[in-house]
């Protein structure tokens, strides 16, 4: 099986532990992103690819490594 980049299930594991380092709840990092709470769970569990505009509204919005997320380094 191939698994694309954006595809990675990696992303989702560090987008969540982003949100928990800095203390935010699943639904709020949702509603901060402009996405339901069962999506923001779907893009935590790596089953949905997480959208370049997500991780912008995310980024202008709390202080989310983007960095990390997509690359697993600090």
């Amino acid at each position: 099986m191939t698994v694309y980049l954006d595809e990675d299930p990696a992303f989702g594991a560090r987008l969540r532990e982003e949100r928990e380092r800095l203390g935010i709840e699943v639904h709020d990092l949702g509603h901060l992103g402009g996405k339901p709470v069962n999506i923001q769970k779907r893009y935590e569990k790596g089953t949905a690819t997480i959208p370049i505009r997500y991780l912008q509204a995310i980024a202008l919005r709390t202080d989310i490594s983007i960095q990390y997320v997509l690359t697993g380094k600090r």
